[in-house]
C-alpha cells in the first residue's frame, strides 16, 4: 500500500464524527475496508447504534496478538478556537489536523493498514492477530469502556497471549529539555541529553507496559429539606456528607504503597453536588471521586474500606449515607522483558530512529478490562500520536504514522514466526 491509500484511511476516519459515542459509522465503514482486501470484519453491536468490530488474519488459532483501538472520540469542544477543521482531516506539511487523529483513529488505522499489508504479502503468518475495535473508551460518563467489557466478557480475550493498544505515545522532544513533568517516567539530566542526542525527529516515543487502574464513585448523603430558620424540621444532608469524606481522606493517607514503575495511588474528588437554594436545608448532596490505583492496593480493597467508612458514618449519622461505585478499572502491569514487549522497542526504535524508554502509561486504557479477563496478556500501549489529544488542533505527524505501521508490522511476523 503505497502512502496516498495509507493516509487515505487515516483521513476517511477522521471525517466519521464519532464524537459521543457515534461509532456505528466507523464500524461498518472499516467492516467494507477490510472485507475490500478479503478480511471479514465482524461488527457487533454492543449498545443501540454502537457497535465493535473484530477481525482476524492468520494461519493458525495461536498464538494470538490483538491489535486493539477505540473509535470514539472526545468532543470537539469551542469549534470557534479550532484553526482547522475538526472533522476536515486537513494536512499542513506533514501534520493531519482533526479530532482523534492522534487519539486514537491513528493507531487505529496503523494496526489496519499493518493487517492488510501482512495479508496481501502472501506470507505465512504462524498464528492469529486479532483486530478488536471498541465503543466507549472516551464517550461515556459512567463505566465507560463498554466495548472492551463486551470483548472481554464474551471470551475474545480468552486465548490472547499480547496485545498492543495503539493509544498516543509520543510528546514533544522539547519537553524532554524544558522540564516538563513525564509522569510516571522520570529522567535524569544525563538521561535526557542521550535520548535527545539519539533522537531525528520532533517528538519522543514512549513504550508503557503499564498504567494505573482507576476508581470512580459517588459518596450520597439523602436528608429532609426544611426552611433554613427551623432547621430542626429537617435533617441536614451536607453536614455528615462532610464527615464522611474527612474519615474517607483520612484511610487515603495511610495508602503508603509505591510502585516501582507507576508511583501511588492518588485519589482527587472531582465533584460536588449539594442544596437546592441557600434558604433551604439541604435534602441531598454528593462527593464525586476518581482514584488512580497500582497493584500494590487492590481496587477490591479500597473499595471495600469505602464502604466500611460509609457503613460506620450511617450508624451515627440521621441521613443516610451510601456508596455508589460507578467505575472500577484494573492495574495494568506487564513484564518489560517479555520477548513481545522486547520486539516493539527494537522495531520501534529501528523505525522511529530514537531510543525507546520502558515505562508506565500516564492515563487508563482499555487493557483494564482485559487483564481482568485474562491476567496472562503482556500488554504494551504504543502508538502515534502526542499530547495533542483532547485538545484544540489536535494532530498527528503523518511520517511517524506510517512508521508505526512498519513498527506493527515487524513486531507481529517476528512474534509468531520465530
Amino acid at each position: 500500500m503505497d502512502r496516498k491509500d495509507r493516509v487515505k484511511l487515516l483521513s476517511d476516519l477522521v471525517k466519521i464524527n464519532t464524537v459521543g459515542g457515534r461509532e456505528e459509522a466507523t464500524a461498518k465503514y472499516l467492516s467494507r475496508y477490510l472485507a475490500e482486501y478479503g478480511i471479514h470484519g465482524k461488527t457487533i453491536e454492543v449498545e443501540p447504534g454502537r457497535f465493535n468490530l473484530v477481525a482476524e488474519i492468520g494461519d493458525h488459532p495461536t498464538p494470538v496478538i490483538v491489535f486493539e483501538g477505540h473509535q470514539d472520540v472526545v468532543d470537539i469542544g469551542n469549534r470557534n478556537k479550532w484553526l482547522h477543521n475538526p472533522l476536515g482531516a486537513e494536512i499542513v506539511g506533514d501534520r493531519m489536523y482533526g479530532r482523534g487523529t492522534s487519539d486514537m483513529k491513528a493507531g487505529l488505522a496503523a494496526e489496519i493498514i499493518a493487517m492488510v499489508e501482512l495479508k496481501e504479502s502472501g506470507k505465512p503468518i504462524h498464528g492469529t492477530i486479532r483486530l478488536l475495535a471498541t465503543v466507549g473508551e472516551e464517550s461515556s460518563t459512567v463505566n465507560h469502556m463498554q466495548g472492551a467489557q463486551y470483548f472481554a466478557s464474551h471470551g475474545y480475550l480468552d486465548d490472547v497471549s499480547a496485545a498492543i493498544i495503539a493509544e498516543p505515545s509520543g510528546e514533544p522532544l522539547d519537553w524532554l529539555t524544558q522540564d516538563v513533568p513525564l509522569n510516571p517516567f522520570k529522567f535524569s539530566k544525563s538521561q535526557i541529553k542521550q535520548l535527545v542526542n539519539d533522537n531525528n525527529s520532533t517528538e519522543q516515543y514512549l513504550l508503557s507496559f503499564a498504567h494505573k487502574g482507576s476508581i470512580t464513585y459517588e459518596t450520597l448523603s439523602k436528608g429532609k429539606t426544611a426552611h433554613s430558620s427551623s432547621p430542626q424540621l429537617g435533617i441536614n444532608a451536607i453536614a455528615p456528607l462532610i464527615k464522611t469524606y474527612n474519615n474517607e481522606v483520612k484511610y487515603f493517607r495511610t495508602l503508603h504503597e509505591k510502585n516501582p514503575i507507576l508511583g501511588k495511588t492518588i485519589p482527587v474528588v472531582t465533584k460536588i453536588d449539594g442544596g437546592d437554594q441557600l434558604n433551604s436545608v439541604p435534602a441531598s448532596a454528593s462527593v464525586f471521586a476518581k482514584i488512580r490505583t497500582i497493584p500494590e492496593e487492590p481496587n477490591d480493597d479500597i473499595v471495600a474500606h469505602l464502604k466500611r467508612i460509609v457503613a460506620k458514618n450511617n450508624q451515627e449519622s440521621t441521613a443516610d449515607l451510601s456508596l455508589k461505585l460507578l467505575g472500577n478499572k484494573t492495574p495494568v502491569e506487564s513484564d518489560p522483558n517479555d520477548r513481545f514487549i522486547q520486539l516493539l522497542k527494537q522495531f520501534g526504535e529501528q523505525e522511529l530512529q530514537q531510543t525507546l524508554p520502558l515505562g508506565g502509561y500516564p492515563g487508563g486504557t482499555d487493557a483494564s478490562e482485559f487483564v481482568k479477563a485474562n491476567p496472562e496478556i503482556t500488554v504494551a500501549v504504543f502508538g502515534p500520536g502526542n499530547m495533542t489529544a483532547h485538545q484544540v488542533d489536535e494532530f498527528v505527524e503523518l511520517e511517524n504514522f506510517e512508521r508505526f505501521i512498519d513498527i506493527y508490522k515487524q513486531t507481529a511476523r517476528s512474534y509468531l514466526n520465530d
